[in-house]
């Protein structure tokens, strides 16, 4: 296996494991999903396909900055709207998951109230 394949195999394993889903060994040229099927609680079925990049494009990464920036307790999250095309939304993994249900939410920490005041 070359350094590259065996880079997109581990990323795939990655991202099925955040998934609660399983990555699908094939053979090269083999048609096939990169991981299973994903049933949300909700009965939606996802199936996800992994692509592994050096360099996501540069306006995701800059949008998702932006979006961080107005507010640090939000999930970043970025509509790519194409003239004419389907928008296509995108956020970190690790919180999609969480939106999806398949993980549990992680708030942020909460400051502390100083010692002797009750809530």
């Amino acid at each position: 296996m070359s350094r590259v394949s065996a880079r997109a195999a581990r990323r795939e394993r990655e991202a099925a494991r955040a998934l609660g889903a399983r990555r699908i060994v094939r053979h090269i040229g083999e048609s096939a999903p990169d991981t299973t099927a994903v049933v949300l609680a909700s009965g939606l079925v996802l199936q996800p396909e992994v692509k592994s990049t050096k360099r996501p494009p540069k306006l995701v990464l800059d949008a998702l900055e932006q979006a961080r920036g107005y507010r640090a307790d939000a999930v970043p999250l970025v509509v790519v709207a194409p003239y004419g095309g389907e928008m296509i939304a995108c956020l970190p993994l690790l919180a999609f998951v969480q939106i999806a249900g398949i993980a549990p939410v992680e708030l942020p920490a909460q400051p502390s109230l100083p010692s002797g005041v009750r809530s």
